[in-house]
This record gives structure tokens, sequence and C-alpha cells, in this order.
């Protein structure tokens, strides 16, 4: 087999992230497709386009496409309505978005879809979602082999490590699982239902609430994530940080420069966009807090194997790069273990782990470690009348 060949049939790996889309070949260290998991339809405006004239010559030189995909969709999110297509289970879109990245490979054509697919799963993935998908790879692109990988799996490999509590933070889900000694717990693991869009929704609440009503500015969901992802913090006492505020303390102080080029000042609201983490309720969620969770988890295995477990939380995903959260869950949890496990408690928020379950199906691919492959069964058919004939 030659050195291209090689090179082109390499498995790809794909992270259908509901906020981040990743792709790329199995084997290297980085995704080389990283692009938001969002679309527009050229035809579906804000506003009325027969009261805004001009709107539809805006996409002349976009070609032939009815739908732009990922940054190129964040460019008209002000004129055109923005679809997120793993939120809207739409798979027509999921399938259209896939192929557009794919043809991004520049593959050649000879070596069109005859890749291994590996697809990084929620441990709560249904048959009926993993139907779907191999329908669309098996049948619509003739993949050859497809395999559902579990993210936590992938996650614990990257640290070489086979215990663990596994707390990847999405932007429309938190998943946390634990794994020990290779075998998972399917009592030991729970969708926590605060993630990204809750934090940033609970953002631009605090925004409204505190300004809205003493001068008018621009500032919607999208715009809020962004200024949420660069400056949100996890303060220990966010109660004695904002009494600290009203005395005068200028540290969290910052000015965001917004489209219509007014200022926006922010304060507390950074630290306080963590606290429905801790709190569910604040945003009226009946639910105990991420903390809770997580010793809760820990406490479906037989106590031996406690130790094992907290000396090994594992944050990951993009929800979980604010700053200060690391320290602030370490020290929360130490609430629900006794004192002889209170100093075994740790937290890993190694770097890159908003990319964790990507990088680490390339490193199992590298280890020779992945396992339960479902073969295209129409290529079986398709050797078998070839055969006959």
């Amino acid at each position: 087999m030659s050195s291209e060949d090689t090179k082109y049939l390499r498995p790809i790996i794909i992270d259908f992230g509901s906020s981040m889309f990743r792709m790329g070949w199995a084997g290297d260290d980085f995704p080389e497709t990283l692009s938001s998991s969002i679309y527009v339809d050229i035809s579906d405006y804000i506003f009325n386009s027969d009261v805004i004239n001009g709107l539809e010559e805006i996409f002349i030189g976009e070609g032939d496409q009815d739908y732009l995909f990922g940054e190129e969709a964040l460019k008209y999110q002000n004129i055109l309505k923005i679809h997120e297509f793993i939120k809207e289970e739409n798979y027509n879109i999921l399938e259209k978005y896939f192929l557009f990245h794919y043809q991004r490979l520049n593959i050649p054509e000879k070596y069109h879809f005859m890749q291994p697919v590996i697809i990084i799963s929620p441990f709560n993935i249904t048959d009926m979602v993993k139907a779907k998908l191999q329908h669309i790879f098996f049948e619509k692109f003739q993949f050859p082999f497809l395999l559902f990988l579990p993210a936590d799996k992938a996650i614990l490999s990257t640290l070489r490590k086979s215990d663990g509590v596994i707390v990847n933070m999405g932007e429309n889900n938190t998943y946390i699982s634990s794994i020990y000694h290779g075998f998972t717990n399917i009592m030991a693991r729970d969708v926590f239902p605060i993630a990204g869009e809750e934090l940033t929704n609970y953002f631009l609440t605090l925004i409204l609430k505190g300004r809205g009503s003493s001068r008018n500015f621009y500032l919607d969901f999208w715009l809020a994530k962004e200024i949420k992802e660069k400056m949100s913090l996890c303060v220990q006492n966010p109660k004695k940080e904002r009494e600290r505020i009203k005395e005068g303390l200028i540290k969290y102080d910052r000015v965001v420069k917004l489209p219509d080029n007014s200022q926006l000042n922010i304060n507390f609201e950074r630290f306080m966009i963590a606290e429905p983490l801790f709190d569910p309720k604040v945003v009226h969620i009946d639910y105990i807090s991420l903390s809770e969770v997580i010793a809760k988890i820990v406490k479906f295995w037989d106590r031996e194997n406690w130790e094992h477990l907290i000396s090994n939380i594992v944050l990951s995903g993009g929800g979980s790069l604010i700053p200060g959260l690391k320290d602030r869950l370490q020290s929360d949890l130490k609430n629900y273990f006794s004192e002889k496990l209170k100093d075994k408690i740790k937290i890993l928020a190694p770097s890159g782990r908003d990319n964790m379950g990507w990088i680490g199906a390339s490193i199992l691919f590298g280890l020779d470690k992945l396992e339960g492959w479902i073969r295209n069964p129409n290529l079986e058919k398709q050797k078998n009348a070839e055969s006959e004939n």
C-alpha cells in the first residue's frame, strides 16, 4: 500500500458537538476542522424581506447554496435566523453539514467515502440516533465501517487512565459518568441540566436586568455567548465578592465594546455566570448542584473504590474552561466526603480539554485499541453479487 493510500484511508474522527463540530484524521494530534455546529437557511430572514429591500442581493456570489454552515453562517446572524442542527435533531442538515466539511478535507476523488468513520458519542445515545447515523454514513455515503466511541472512554484515554469521573461540559448538556478499571456503571452517571446555553441565558438576564432600564443597547444570545466565553470566572464566595464590589473593588471591572459602538460595563456578572452550576434554582431548575451530582455518582460504587475515583475527576468540554471552576468544585466536593477522603479529592483540568474526546479517539487509534466496528452491510451484499456474476 502506498503512502498516499495510508494517508487517505485512515479513519475519520467526528465529534458532532452541540456547540462545535470537530473532524479530522485518526492519528493526528488535533482535529483538522473546528466549526460552530450551526447553519442558516438563506431564505429564512429575521426581518420580512418584502419590507426591507435588497436582503436577497446580499447572497449573490454565494453560489447555489441554500444553506450556510459554521462560521459562514455566523456572518449573517443579524440578518438570518441561526439554527443548531444537533439541538433540532435535523439529520437532513447534519448530512449536508458533514458533506460540506468532508469536501474541504481535499481528499482525492478516488478515495472519497472509503475511510472508516469514528463518531464520538455520549453515553445516552439512543439506538434510534445510531440507526439514523448509520443510514447517513452507510446508505447515503457508502462508508465501509462505522464506530460509535463513548466520549468518556475517549476522554480518559488522553490521560492514560482507566479510573475516573468524567465531567463533560458542553453547550446543551453536561454529561457526568464514571469508569473504574475500564468498567462503567450505568447507575453511576447523570445528565446535569445546566450547560453552556443555560449559563449564557443567565448572563444575558443579569445584563438586561441590571442595565436594561437605564439605556438602550444591542445584546443578543450569540453576542452574550461570546462575551461569556471571554470574560467568565468562577469564585469561591460570590456573595462576598459582590459586597467587595459595592465597597469599591474594581478587580472584576471590564468594558465590552458592542457592535453599535456603545460600551457595556460588567463586573459581578463575570463570576455570577457560573453560579447555576452550584445552585440550579437560580435559573428555575429544580436540581442538586454539580458538586453533589459528582459525589452521588462516586457513591454509587463500592466504598473501597471511592478514593480512586475522587482522585481522578476529569473536567472536559468547552463549558469547563471557566477559570476558577476547578478550584471551586474541588472545594465544594469536600462537603460530601469524610475527613479521611477530603484530601484525596483531585480535579484534573488539562489544557486542550475542549477537544479531549476527539484527541482521545485519535490516541486510541494509535494504540490500536478501537473495538466494536460496524461493517457496512451493503458492501457485503455488493461483494456477494459481484462474486455471483
